[in-house]
């Protein structure tokens, strides 16, 4: 399976799951968890700088951004494969 492949596959099941427990879309309060941020504040700060690899929008009459749970579980899911391959042993274990 090619990494493209890769991708796509893990992003899928990644979107189910964020899809059952968020919905299409993530507000701020999970955006910041699922992408790994310490707190909101970091969140909040990494917004201001212009660090958000995800796409991010706002909903009128609505407080803080909004991601779509497929970018964000596409953002996931590269991050993952494109990280520094883990040792064949690990690989394996993971399957």
């Amino acid at each position: 399976m090619n990494e493209h492949n890769e991708i796509e596959a893990l992003a899928s099941e990644l979107e189910h799951d964020l899809v059952e427990r968020y919905g299409l879309m993530l507000g701020s309060t999970a955006l910041w968890r699922e992408l790994g941020y310490a707190s909101h504040e970091a969140f909040r700060k990494a917004k201001q700088r212009g660090r958000i690899e995800v796409p991010l929008f706002d909903v009128p009459n609505r407080r803080g951004a909004f991601a779509l749970s497929k970018e964000v579980a596409t953002w996931i899911a590269r991050q993952r494969l494109t990280s520094t391959q883990l040792p064949e042993a690990v690989q394996i274990e993971a399957q």
